[in-house]
């Protein structure tokens, strides 16, 4: 039998022919059957050895964030008292248990024997003594912040930068002009163009961040900053002090932006003959295209560059990589650059809607032949994809002609050499003829070709473009930087640019349009246009000389401009206390 009292345990042999007693304990009751820890009930007897402690949880503890930035104290309880177990009569079968004595309180907590603990661990030279206070005095149980380290002042990276030039609107200029002659240059228009010897760019080495330290006192160092590499062919060289001199005169073409690898180079111009500027078309180049007698209603042009033209534009389609010059208005078009450019060329389009399917096709052959195998039926991987290509995936074949055919000509359409992806377009477009050589790695090169072109194209747009044009009507102009109106204004017109929107004359005019700009706007006058009103959003501030029928959007507050106003300054701030007032 087992019997529990005043903090002991007897243990009385059991009975001629009778079972040992069982024991066991709960937390926080340790107990020790001949010094080893019992986990869960045990036989006794009174032979055996058995003690009793407690186990409880400390009065507090101490976290310390992964990235060891702050310290963390979470309080349990302030009061430290004794235990003392329950009595219990005897019985074959006991669970010991114990309960706080609170007549017997053997300690306090208090911020001297924290502080005292924490100084034998080296622990935490900044530590927020009135934090530990507060929590003593009006405990919440949760962890508490105590210290905070500082975190490494990342460096800079490598980087490039431009030479500031001429804006657009100025390089691009219908006056006349000197130097090399050209068809371009013999109607006036001369895109901006550098000269042998100049400086193009510098590049700048990466700089070093500050370190920090953690709640410890240790050093953080900060983070290696990385460096750019540098490709330019030829077209350029680099000397030692960073400076970028052209070895050829032409337009520079700086891109690669936001990666480690940065070129540049020359792109090819092409310029739009007379004959084809009053004719629909369609013109796809790995370059610049110039249009110096305008272009022909419903023309698209794509663009791995910048678009000059000459005179209106209507119901067209421009997608370049780099900046777009109009130096007329846009009726029903719509309008890209820069990296917004790059993701409406169909050069990205159409290999990133074959990788989505030809991945799909890749599972499908892949689950069939695993199914032919599992009832040993002999299978042809190559036979397997021509099945799919004939059936579920009939769609595929029309769109590898599509990119085919964008690929086809002999003006370069892509700003890379892409035989060997027109190579796999002819095997995929006659798999019949090619069974015996298409198996599950001829599928995988072929996604990797297209996903070489896919990125490809969308790493060369360029940085700080611009769509430049006098005005729009019915149109969506979309600019991976900046957009500027240099004309009259836009009407029932979507202008959205990463960057800021500008309408230059002082007679411009935004109307019945929806104006959204990464950083600023900057309006003469805005107002509604046949009952529709202007929608203007911001992320930092929008600043317009006159106003009425316009919503603007800025930071998550808002403001309806009914009446009337003159110039002002709108800024999230603003909003708020318009809105509270």
């Amino acid at each position: 039998m087992i019997i529990v009292q005043n903090d002991q345990i007897f243990i009385t042999p059991p009975l001629p022919g009778g079972k040992a007693a069982v024991i066991s304990a709960i937390h926080p009751v340790v107990l020790r059957i001949n010094r080893t820890r019992a986990t869960e009930p045990a036989a006794i007897t009174s032979s055996d050895q058995l003690s009793w402690e407690i186990s409880e949880k400390p009065q507090y503890q101490i976290t310390v964030s992964e990235d060891g930035l702050s310290a963390y104290f979470t309080l349990y309880r302030v009061e430290k008292y004794a235990w003392k177990l329950v009595n219990c009569p005897a019985s074959a079968k006991v669970c010991v248990r114990a309960e706080p004595n609170y007549d017997l309180l053997l300690s306090k907590l208090t911020v001297n024997q924290i502080v005292a603990d924490l100084s034998k661990s080296s622990f935490i030279p900044n530590l927020n003594i009135p934090a530990l206070y507060a929590e003593l005095n009006n405990p919440t149980y949760q962890p508490v912040c105590i210290a905070v380290g500082k975190a490494p002042l990342p460096g800079k990276k490598g980087r490039l930068e431009p030479e500031a030039r001429l804006s657009l609107t100025e390089a691009f200029s219908t006056s006349g002009a000197s130097g090399p002659q050209s068809a371009a240059d013999s109607s006036g228009m001369r895109p901006f163009r550098v000269r042998t010897g100049e400086i193009l760019a510098r590049k700048l080495p990466p700089e070093e961040g500050l370190p920090g330290y953690d709640v410890f006192g240790g050093i953080l160092p900060a983070p290696r900053p990385e460096d750019i590499s540098l490709t330019y062919s030829g077209c350029c060289r680099l000397l030692p002090n960073g400076e970028i001199v052209a070895q050829r005169e032409g337009r520079p073409r700086f891109t690669g932006w936001d990666t480690p690898a940065m070129r540049i180079d020359f792109p090819e111009a092409c310029v739009l003959p007379d004959h084809m500027a009053a004719a629909e078309g369609t013109l796809i180049f790995a370059g610049d295209i110039i249009a110096p007698q305008g272009i022909g209603e419903y023309y698209t042009i794509e663009a791995i560059g910048n678009v000059y033209i000459s005179g209106d534009v209507r119901h067209a389609v421009i997608a370049a990589t780099g900046s777009v010059v109009i130096r007329g208005r846009a009726t029903d078009s719509h309008i890209y650059s820069g990296e917004c450019g790059a993701r409406q060329h169909r050069l990205y389009k159409c290999p990133g809607q074959l990788i989505e399917e030809l991945s799909l096709l890749r599972n499908a052959a892949r689950l069939l032949e695993s199914n032919l195998r599992s009832r040993q039926q002999p299978v042809k991987y190559g036979l397997v994809v021509l099945h799919l290509l004939e059936g579920k995936f009939i769609h595929i074949p029309g769109m590898l002609r599509g990119l085919q055919e964008l690929l086809a000509g002999d003006d370069p359409a892509a700003p890379m050499d892409t035989r060997q992806l027109k190579h796999m377009l002819e095997i995929f477009l006659h798999p019949g003829q090619f069974t015996e050589f298409i198996n599950d790695d001829v599928v995988g090169t072929f996604l990797d070709l297209l996903e070489e072109l896919r990125d490809g194209v969308f790493h060369m747009h360029e940085g700080n473009v611009r769509i430049d044009i006098a005005g729009a009507e019915d149109s969506l102009l979309q600019s991976g930087g900046d957009l500027h109106i240099h004309g009259e204004g836009t009407v029932n017109t979507t202008l959205r640019a990463a960057g800021n929107i500008r309408f230059i004359p002082a007679d411009s005019v935004c109307s019945g349009s929806t104006a959204e700009a990464g950083q600023s706007i900057v309006l003469q006058q805005a107002g509604p246009a046949t009952g529709q009103r202007t929608l203007l959003t911001a992320g930092h501030k929008i600043s317009v000389r006159q106003i009425s029928g316009t919503s603007i959007h800025i930071g998550g507050y808002s403001a309806e401009i009914d009446t009337p106003a003159g110039e002002t300054v709108f800024t999230a701030q603003s909003l708020r206390l318009r809105n509270q007032a």
